[in-house]
C-alpha cells in the first residue's frame, strides 16, 4: 500500500534540480477524484490541506491549456474561415465541400472545446466540500483569467494583421522581399502570392469575433458541469451518510 501511494505521488514531482514541477492535467484530476471519494463518504477534509504550491500547480494547470490553446486559435481560425471564404484550398481542394469546411474551422477550436470538456466531464461530480471546490476552482479561475488576456491578445494581433495586409504594404513588403523569392518563384507566381495575402485580410475581423464566441462557449462548458455534477455529488454524499456507507 506504502509502495503505490509513493509512484502515484503529489501533483508536484520533484525535478533533478530540486524545484517542484507542475504535473499534467490527468494528474490534477486524478488527486482530485482521490479527494472527492473521501468527502463523498463523508469524511470531512481540512481546508488547509490544500497548501500554496499545490494550489499552483493547479493554476498553472488551467493557464497552460489557455496557452496552447491560443497558439491554435491564432493560426486556426484564419485558415478556417480562409477555407470557408474559398480564400485557401484544404487537403489540395480549392472548392472544399461542407465537411471540409466545418473539418477546418474545428481544427482552431476543437483543443479548447475539447480541454474544457474534459475538466467539466470529469471534475463535475468531484465539485463537493471545500477542499475539492478550491482545487477546482483553481484551475477553473486561472482558465478564466488566462482567456480573458487570451481574447484581448489575439484580438490586437488580429485587428493589427487586419491594418497591415492592406494592398500598400504587401506590395512594399513584396519589393523588399523579392531580391530573396527572385530564385525560387516567378513573377506570375508573386502576383498570385500577394493577391492571396491580401485577400487573408478579409478573415482577420471575423477570426477575433470566433475567437471571443468560443472562449465564451468554452468557459461555460465546465460551469454547466460543475453546477449539475455539484448537485449530483452532494445528493451522494447525503445518502452515504444516511445508509452510513464507508
Amino acid at each position: 500500500m506504502e509502495q503505490s501511494a509513493s509512484r502515484r505521488g503529489p501533483i508536484f514531482a520533484e525535478g533533478a534540480s530540486g524545484r517542484s514541477r507542475p504535473r499534467s492535467l490527468i494528474a490534477a484530476i486524478s488527486e482530485i477524484q482521490e479527494l472527492a471519494v473521501v468527502e463523498k463518504l463523508g469524511t470531512p477534509l481540512p481546508e488547509h490541506l490544500i497548501l500554496l504550491d499545490r494550489s499552483f500547480a493547479y493554476t498553472e494547470v488551467g493557464v497552460h491549456s489557455v496557452v496552447v490553446d491560443g497558439l491554435i486559435n491564432m493560426l486556426g481560425v484564419p485558415m478556417g474561415l480562409g477555407v470557408m471564404g474559398s480564400l485557401m484550398p484544404i487537403f489540395g481542394d480549392p472548392d472544399p465541400s461542407l465537411f471540409d469546411q466545418v473539418f477546418a474551422q474545428l481544427i482552431g477550436i476543437t483543443y479548447g472545446v475539447g480541454y474544457a470538456v474534459m475538466i467539466g466531464h470529469n471534475l463535475g461530480s468531484c465539485y463537493i466540500g471545500k477542499v475539492c471546490k478550491r482545487a477546482i476552482q483553481d484551475i477553473y479561475q486561472s482558465m478564466i483569467v488566462a482567456n480573458i488576456i487570451k481574447v484581448i491578445l489575439l484580438s490586437v494581433f488580429f485587428n493589427f494583421m487586419y491594418q497591415l495586409l492592406t494592398p500598400e504594404h504587401v506590395q512594399e513588403g513584396f519589393k523588399v522581399l523579392w531580391p530573396l523569392l527572385r530564385g525560387v518563384m516567378s513573377d506570375q507566381m508573386a502576383v498570385g502570392v500577394q493577391d492571396w495575402v491580401i485577400s487573408m485580410r478579409e478573415v482577420m475581423i471575423p477570426s477575433a469575433t470566433v475567437v471571443i464566441l468560443v472562449t465564451i462557449a468554452t468557459l461555460c462548458v465546465p460551469y454547466v458541469y460543475f453546477v449539475i455534477g455539484g448537485r449530483e455529488a452532494a445528493e451522494e454524499k447525503r445518502r452515504n451518510r444516511l445508509y452510513d456507507v464507508c
